[in-house]
């Protein structure tokens, strides 16, 4: 009890909007049971190869960039809550459709339009925080977010894991039902936020609203490019903690790989659970881009242990709890770090498009992975991936002093 009085306390004096949306994160995340996994949905209940695999999430990342770009146009132009209760509703509407379906490609088509009304949302949800929080508040507001999400999933991918044999059909049933439900808790609860109420939030310089399309707004902040590049490669290799990891795990433990990944997938809940508001409280002085280099070093070096699993799942545990605090480390820096840099008219545009950049190189690459292990081995691929991590973390260096000198009031600070 002391632990989660001293630790969760950080999370108090919050907007009572932050913690309705951060109530309705974890009902969702409860019902999470079929997104992660998605990759042995194709290779094992629809026999599909890596190189095949890898194409159709790559095709279904072409689809979702524009979307997610109209998602963050229409959040900076239109009522940001009643964008994610109509999209949401559409696309969990969904899930009990394929319920009802026997397991095909049809189900596969109709998840991917979910995930086009999903993708819609996202920007008006990341920047609906932004807008209910003050420039010293984000960082504790995006983090109790996170950790929602993940209390949500401590058990969720286990449970997936349990009945993705023999019981797939409920799994998207209870997604679709634990969707609905945050999604009219969002409605009932969340208050209508306009750009009038937020005149007398306080900003920090940066964030200042302005006049001008979003063109304008990237020709002043140059250095997004070379942050759009970082984010796309780091989306690579995160990408294959749903990507390459289950399928290794598959073929590593035949029989059992869907509910060793559901493990593991837990196992990450849990080390968010824990360690999210303990970084968050004890990194909470540090500057954002820093934080982001140290995750993404951490994130590397855990996807690095895959290299050795082989037919010992205790590296992979080891390996996942390190990847863990590395993503906790990304989760509560990276859209703080945009929202102190960004006007706030522009907020939805800008975060669809640093995510969309992101999401692109990440899925495009997975084609290339998916090639990749249908001729190397696991243990190859996988040093593959640790090589590219090295290279980020040297962009991430060079971004890191440039940074510096384009916003030097918020180093001051």
């Amino acid at each position: 009890m002391r632990f989660l009085k001293k630790h969760f306390s950080m999370y108090s004096h919050l907007p009572k909007e932050i913690y309705v949306l951060a109530f309705g994160k974890i009902m969702t995340s409860m019902g999470a049971l079929i997104w992660p996994m998605l990759t042995l949905i194709m290779s094992e209940k629809l026999g599909l190869n890596g190189q095949t695999i890898g194409l159709y999430m790559m095709i279904f990342s072409l689809f979702m960039g524009p979307f997610y770009l109209l998602g963050g146009k229409l959040a900076d132009k239109y009522n940001k809550k009643n964008i994610i209760v109509t999209f949401d509703l559409i696309g969990n509407s969904l899930y009990f459709v394929c319920a009802a379906l026997p397991m095909s490609m049809t189900t596969l088509y109709l998840l991917a339009i979910a995930s086009l009304f999903q993708s819609m949302e996202q920007p008006a949800y990341d920047a609906l925080i932004a807008d209910l929080t003050t420039y010293r508040d984000r960082e504790r507001a995006y983090s109790l977010n996170y950790l929602a999400m993940n209390l949500g999933l401590v058990m969720a991918p286990t449970i997936g894991g349990i009945l993705f044999n023999n019981y797939l059909n409920i799994s998207f049933f209870i997604n679709g039902l634990a969707d609905i439900s945050s999604t009219l808790l969002l409605l009932f609860f969340i208050k209508n936020v306009r750009t009038a109420d937020l005149d007398n939030k306080t900003w920090n310089e940066y964030e200042k609203g302005e006049t001008g399309s979003i063109f304008k707004v990237f020709s002043q902040r140059k250095l997004f490019f070379l942050l759009f590049v970082i984010s796309g490669i780091a989306a690579l290799i995160y990408n294959q903690y749903n990507f390459l990891m289950p399928l290794h795990m598959e073929e590593a433990f035949r029989g059992s790989g869907a509910f060793r990944f559901g493990i593991l997938t837990s196992i990450n809940a849990v080390v968010v659970v824990i360690g999210t508001p303990i970084l968050t409280q004890k990194f909470s002085k540090v500057i954002d881009v820093r934080i982001m280099y140290l995750g993404q070093l951490l994130e590397c070096l855990g996807l690095a242990f895959f290299i050795f699993v082989n037919h010992y799942f205790i590296i992979a545990v080891a390996g996942m709890i390190i990847f863990t605090v590395g993503e906790i480390f990304g989760s509560i820096s990276k859209t703080p770090y945009l929202t102190k840099r960004i006007p706030e008219t522009h907020r939805g545009r800008v975060l669809s498009i640093t995510s969309s950049c992101a999401g692109l190189i990440g899925i495009l690459s997975n084609y290339v992975i998916g090639t990749l292990i249908d001729h190397y081995t696991f243990s190859t691929v996988w040093g593959i991936i640790a090589a590219v991590g090295l290279f980020v973390m040297i962009l991430y260096s060079i971004y890191l002093k440039l940074d510096r000198k384009a916003y030097p009031g918020l180093y001051s600070k």
